[in-house]
């Protein structure tokens, strides 16, 4: 649900609701937290300094163009260094990062878009007749420096809106929304039984079954290092929110590798942190960007003040003239050491061609692409999966709201809440869009952004809207809705039917060997980025963006040293 989920980002943003608080933070070891009242002054007082910050280092936007800059695109018979293919949000920055960090390489970039709009499925949309303003894609990111790189480049910093780090995340667990543990409450939290958080506490120093040579699955991982309850009341909806998967599908290593590594490490989920910690005394990272403001308190998420569509916007305006929307690209073949890209476009059919080849687009696009030249590595991409999820944007009275679930001021408080498949509700999560920024919503009503459908629930693509908004209205009179609650205001619904990239067992072999096909076949210049590869939030292919770039630079240079 939450991630935040990238150059054809599926929406399935849930992750960010439980992202914080998943068994893999291991609540038996997470540090005291002070009071919620001065932790809540503290966080406020941080978000309005980072703020301030970001105010004063963003820039104001500038036309691009002009002899030798990324911007500046040449005319067709012109060889481009690099084309970069797909122009949501992976594409997005790897364009604004060979621009802002490789001009110097990369000096004729052209980025195209078969829509006739940037962003991907980032699908920020507003009724300014009554004030509302929802997305329909990814709901936020994380906040991490890639991001805060990002949104500074594309002169949009000052803009950035932050959640509140404290604001609780939800589990419904046995007829109930249990809160997920935030600090000294991993004792006392009832989302868990006493033997279960013992049995996890074991676990994670080190008193479970020893890491196998196979390749395991989320679930396997999951029950042999922390126990049933930790999988089946955290990880499980956690998996459907971030993936909408399937955790007995799922590989651990390609889905959450940074804590596979650190069983890797250190034989324990807390050997594996601190091996991690002498590393980094041992070899320090590299300073941090003394640009970039400060980091936001907590695991927050952020947005933009008109919506995340505001940070593809802004990165294609600084583009300018390089980026080409409602260009279809049919084909691609190689002459000499050129690659030639065969388009439709509103002005007919062009060929362009190019040194390097950046695919940025879904896995099954890509492969349609490469079908012809590379087959072995078209069989591969077409292989990965990519279920059907909806994204069912409601609006409430506040009045229909349960008392319980208010806070003493009469608000909804949260990120929002998760639904294990177990406990008999059909939604995957739901996103308290009004309560995580402001300016949603008309005054007096809510916004809840559900997630419907995935891997285990495919007929998504054949319900109608109007069975999509009764089920999902069922579902919330459950858990968060007064019963007798007038009917919601059906803001939207939206369902993607190839949503998001399924992280399976063998991944990271299929992409990695994809790849090796292309090379193996002469295609080296051709390069596989986007959310299959980076991973599926929005932050993992923003971060990614800035990387993919230096790898295309690096196929520049090789092939400059070759000639």
């Amino acid at each position: 649900m939450a991630s935040t989920t990238a150059s054809q980002r599926a929406p399935c943003c849930t992750a960010r609701v439980a992202r914080r608080h998943t068994a893999f933070s291991s609540p038996m070891v997470c540090r005291g937290l002070r009071s919620a009242a001065r932790q809540r002054q503290q966080a406020a007082g941080e978000r309005r300094a980072l703020l301030r910050v970001f105010a004063a280092q963003a820039a104001p936007a500038q036309k691009t163009g002009g002899s030798g800059s990324s911007g500046t695109v040449t005319d067709d018979n012109s060889v481009y260094d690099v084309v970069v293919v797909g122009a949501g949000i992976s594409g997005l920055t790897t364009a604004q990062a060979l621009a802002t960090k490789h001009a110097g390489v990369a000096k004729r970039v052209l980025l195209t878009e078969g829509r006739d709009r940037v962003g991907g499925n980032v699908t920020t949309v507003s009724n300014e007749a009554d004030g509302t303003l929802w997305e329909e894609g990814p709901n936020s990111f994380q906040p991490n420096d890639s991001i805060l790189q990002a949104a500074v480049d594309a002169g949009v910093a000052d803009q950035l809106v932050l959640g509140d780090p404290t604001a609780p995340r939800f589990v419904y667990w046995d007829k109930k929304l249990r809160p997920t543990p935030s600090g000294l409450d991993a004792i006392t939290f009832d989302l868990m039984s006493l033997v279960g958080k013992i049995r996890a506490g074991l676990g994670v120093i080190g008193i479970k079954e020893p890491l196998p040579e196979y390749e395991e699955s989320v679930e396997q991982y999951v029950r042999r290092n922390l126990g049933a309850e930790v999988f089946e009341r955290l990880i499980e909806p956690f998996c459907s929110g971030v993936y909408a998967g399937d955790p007995a599908k799922l590989s651990m290593k390609a889905a959450f590798g940074k804590v596979y590594d650190l069983e890797k490490k250190g034989g324990s989920i807390i050997g594996g942190v601190f091996k991690l910690i002498q590393e980094r005394q041992a070899n320090p990272p590299p300073p941090r960007n003394p640009s970039l403001p400060p980091k936001p308190a907590g695991q927050t998420v952020g947005s933009f003040r008109r919506g995340l569509r505001t940070l593809p916007d802004a990165m294609a305006a600084r583009l300018g003239d390089a980026v080409r929307t409602s260009w279809q690209l049919k084909a691609v073949s190689k002459e000499g050491d050129v690659y030639k890209l065969a388009y439709n476009t509103p002005q007919g059919q062009k060929e362009v061609r190019a040194r390097t080849v950046a695919l940025t687009v879904p896995a099954y696009v890509a492969a349609d692409l490469i079908q012809d030249q590379v087959p072995a590595a078209a069989a591969g991409l077409k292989s990965l999966v990519y279920p059907p999820v909806g994204a069912i944007t409601l609006a409430y009275p506040e009045s229909a709201v349960r008392a319980d679930r208010l806070d003493a001021q009469g608000n909804l408080p949260g990120f929002g809440q998760l639904h294990p498949r177990s406990q008999g509700i059909t939604t995957l999560g739901t996103i308290y869009s009004s309560s995580l920024f402001p300016d949603r919503v008309p005054k007096g009503q809510v916004l809840l952004l559900n997630y419907f459908g995935g891997v285990k629930n495919r007929k998504v693509a054949e319900m109608s809207d109007d069975e999509l908004v009764e089920q999902v209205d069922k579902d919330l009179r459950e858990m968060l809705i007064k019963p007798d609650a007038p009917k919601p205001r059906k803001v939207a619904v939206r369902v993607w039917p190839r949503a998001i990239p399924q992280f399976n067992i063998g991944h990271q072999e299929t992409v990695s060997g994809a790849q090796q096909d292309l090379r193996s076949s002469g295609w080296d210049g051709v390069l596989l980025g986007g959310n299959y590869v980076a991973g599926v939030a929005l932050g993992k292919c923003i971060e990614y963006g800035y990387t993919f770039a230096d790898q295309v630079v690096a196929q520049l240079q090789k092939q400059s040293k070759a000639a």
